[in-house]
């Protein structure tokens, strides 16, 4: 099982806080079955300021004592895209997990999406259900999906809205989580399995 998008490394940003606390819960993970887990610190957030240098050194520094809970992890980031975005960490060097505007829809969306495929660059889009502009708005989900666009969605959202698993048009699920180990369900990654077992074909972490 995996979880594509945390903020459980510690001290990097919104998300956990202490190594402690980081270690502890993802010894919670492995005792409910999921085994792969990937960090996506927020990167160019206008709120949530980051340093990716501090990010790199964190998980280098804590990825052995991972391990040695039985847990593979992945580094990444939350991407928050802006027309100018000069720093990422994709997912497996390849998969960026991009954070849209919720309320209104950015202008640049569909050329910075085609500028970074261009660089050789797949497209998530995270929680897309926090998208008030995207929700029935067909001709551009019909739009992004040409363009090969994957879509998250986070498990806490499906009971609220469902209309992206109604129809079709989530290739990830994952719990975002950040701190309130109340909103980490381990249920839904059973219950969803095909979906979970799909995320794990498409970005091929060993």
């Amino acid at each position: 099982m995996l979880d594509v998008h945390t903020h459980i490394l510690p001290g990097v940003d919104d998300g956990i806080e202490s190594e402690e606390e980081a270690l502890s819960v993802i010894q919670e993970y492995k005792n409910n079955g999921v085994e792969k887990i990937v960090f996506t610190p927020h990167l160019n957030h206008p709120t949530v300021k980051t340093d990716i240098e501090k990010i790199y050194n964190t998980y280098e520094r804590l990825k052995p004592k991972f391990e040695e809970i039985g847990v593979k992890t992945y580094l990444g980031s939350e991407i928050y895209l802006t027309p100018k975005v000069d720093k990422l960490i994709p997912i497996n060097e390849r998969f960026l997990l991009l954070e849209l505007p919720t309320e209104s829809y950015p202008i640049y969306l569909l050329d910075k999406i085609f500028e970074l495929q261009l660089e050789g660059y797949d497209i998530i889009l995270a929680h897309v259900e926090r998208y008030r502009w995207l929700n029935d708005n067909e001709p551009v989900i019909d739009r992004l999906k040409t363009m090969n666009v994957y879509f998250q969605m986070n498990f806490e959202s499906i009971k609220n809205d469902n209309y992206y698993l109604k129809n079709s048009l989530v290739e990830f699920l994952a719990t975002d989580y950040h701190r309130n180990r109340n909103n980490l369900d381990f249920s839904l990654f059973e219950k969803y399995r095909e979906i979970i077992e799909k995320e794990l074909e498409i970005l091929k972490l060993k």
